[in-house]
């Protein structure tokens, strides 16, 4: 398993939660593990820069966020200021998946680099839904966030295949 493969199925972690009454069954906490194991791999081959910060940022969020009442009792700008770190993560790995496209493989690249602003527009976002009261928006922003996020964990797949028969 590529380290790729490790942040790849470490995002799906993440991103797939599985509540058995107010329960995860799947921590986010273990896919942050996982996303740190594969960055660890990337070492030498990428600019990690901010991405280790980042995925530990997050890490300790998704621990904060284990307990059941502080989850419920947190208001849409507070779960939206804790996704954050998430959010600027998936912007950094964009950019340093873009640096593991091969110049053969510019179109891979770029669907990284669109799929970067979309994460940045992302970013954004709540604080027009919540600061102007543009509940219209509610709805694509979810989506676009899902997408987002599924799109990501795709072009991970599909690059990790990639380098690794490469090799």
């Amino acid at each position: 398993m590529t380290g790729l493969h490790k942040i790849a199925m470490g995002l799906v972690i993440v991103v797939v939660d599985a509540y058995f009454g107010e329960f995860d069954a799947v921590p986010d906490v273990l896919g942050w593990i996982l996303v740190l194991l594969g960055l660890r791999d990337l070492r030498g081959r990428v600019t990690l820069g901010g991405l280790v910060a980042l995925a530990t940022a997050a890490a300790a969020v998704s621990v904060v966020l284990l307990w059941p009442d502080l989850l419920a009792s947190a208001s849409e700008s507070t779960l939206w200021a804790l996704s954050l770190p998430q959010i600027a993560f998936s912007i950094l790995l964009c950019g340093a998946a873009t640096e593991l496209c091969a110049p053969s493989n510019s179109g891979r690249a770029r669907q990284f680099t669109w799929l970067r602003w979309v994460f940045i527009v992302l970013a954004f976002a709540p604080a027009v839904l919540y600061g102007a009261g543009a509940d219209v928006l509610e709805v694509p922003i979810a989506v676009t966030t899902v997408a987002a996020n599924v799109a990501l964990i795709y072009l991970l797949f599909r690059l990790a295949g990639r380098t690794a028969d490469a090799r």
